[in-house]
């Protein structure tokens, strides 16, 4: 990343290092255990602020997870993505990962968050809440949207500006809340014409979340 990008270097002290290296979509609770442990050394090593690159197809997951693992987090960390690879003209790479070094040097915030694009052009971006943020395209550079929510922050060249952030005085040390690594929790959609064996299949499991219908219906018959 400091090669493709040797402009970063004049904005931070970078320490640039591979944590794991997979497919985004094999992302699991044991991987975001890890990346919380190796955030916690960071913090223990003084670091100011954190960029975590990571595919976009689960990015909006992991970032949840860490905010719910990270808890009394001190520093900002920032988890970038991009929805074109960088040899394509058209990459978004570049706006995202130099738009979050500037809001990490621009700013105070304390906590996990999402820069992504704001719009198909390449001029500025969002720093999206971490629990309430989805991918919508598979390709489109703004396909990172807020739910039910405002974004964070604008950020365009070195400008910041914060549209719905409420800091929030750190009074305790950082503690680990790691997830369970062999706890299965499984998601069912509901829609027309369900089994009740396919609630069946999940009878094995630690939990179930139910996407239902309207105000939360579920098939009864």
């Amino acid at each position: 990343i400091l090669k493709l990008y040797p402009e970063i270097k004049k904005l931070a002290d970078i320490k640039s290092r591979l944590v794991k290296n997979i497919f985004s979509e094999d992302a699991d609770f044991s991987f975001y255990n890890l990346l919380a442990k190796e955030i916690e050394k960071e913090i223990k090593n003084n670091t100011n602020g954190i960029i975590i690159t990571h595919g976009t197809d689960t990015l909006h997951y992991t970032s949840a997870a860490l905010s719910f693992i990270l808890e009394n987090l001190p520093i900002p960390v920032i988890l970038v993505g991009s929805q074109r690879s960088s040899d394509r003209g058209s990459s978004d790479a570049t706006l995202n990962l130099i738009s979050a070094f500037n809001f990490i040097n621009k700013t105070d915030f304390k906590g996990v968050a999402i820069c992504m694009h704001k719009s198909m052009e390449d001029s500025s971006c969002y720093i999206l809440p971490a629990t309430k943020t989805r991918k919508f395209h598979t390709s489109r550079r703004d396909a990172f949207k807020a739910i039910n929510i405002k974004p964070i922050a604008c950020i365009e060249g070195e400008r910041v500006d914060f549209i719905n952030y409420h800091p929030e005085k750190i009074t305790k040390n950082l503690q680990l809340k790691l997830f369970k690594p062999n706890l299965k929790i499984g998601i069912l959609k509901t829609h027309p014409n369900m089994s009740p064996l396919e609630i069946k299949n999940y009878s094995k499991f630690n939990g179930l979340i139910i996407e239902g219908t309207g105000l939360g219906h579920l098939p009864s018959t």
